[in-house]
């Protein structure tokens, strides 16, 4: 898109901004970014390097200097740092619903827990700890997508915002508007 898209506006406000405040929404222990192409920018912008307050919550900022290998080494990064289960979010899908982000967190386990609209799995995912030994030795633009292709329990939902993410201008102009339902 020609400039940092997670910084470009979405209905008023930076792409990643919506993420950020879904997960300042809800009841978690941590609240970590992995970051990779233009993190500068985007800490400029809206957060403050490495462990910042925002909102009254504490977030904890990781630079994937590795993000041209592609999804896989941003979570095998936060893998690295994270012992437990986590929660899974893309920062350029502006449109999930809280409700759904709470659904998979009710529903978190010893399994993968993601919300599906009409039968396609979306965002945000929960990866269990049993994961984590596999997302530690990710690689690729894969991210955990085989890891939880079996196993992991479908939330349906009613709302296209989980599968809805913003990959051209056509996307931050219309948002769900485009989005066949």
């Amino acid at each position: 898109m020609g400039e940092p898209k997670l910084l470009l506006p979405f209905r008023g406000k930076p792409l990643l901004e919506w993420t950020l405040e879904l997960v300042e929404s809800l009841p978690v222990t941590r609240r970590l970014i992995v970051l990779g192409a233009q993190a500068e920018e985007i800490l400029c912008e809206l957060l403050n390097p490495s462990r910042i307050m925002r909102h009254g919550h504490t977030w904890e900022v990781l630079i994937n200097d590795r993000w041209e290998e592609g999804m896989g080494s941003s979570l095998r990064l936060a893998a690295q740092h994270v012992e437990g289960g986590m929660l899974l979010f893309l920062g350029d899908m502006p449109e999930v619903p809280e409700e759904a982000a709470r659904a998979v967190l009710e529903e978190a386990g010893a399994r993968p827990v993601a919300p599906s609209y009409r039968g396609r799995r979306g965002f945000p995912v929960y990866l269990p700890p049993s994961l984590r030994p596999r997302l530690l030795g990710l690689s690729g633009d894969i991210g955990a997508r085989e890891l939880i292709r079996e196993g992991c329990r479908l939330i349906p939902v009613d709302h296209p915002g989980v599968v809805f993410d913003v990959d051209v201008q056509e996307d931050l102009e219309g948002g769900l508007v485009g989005v066949r339902r």
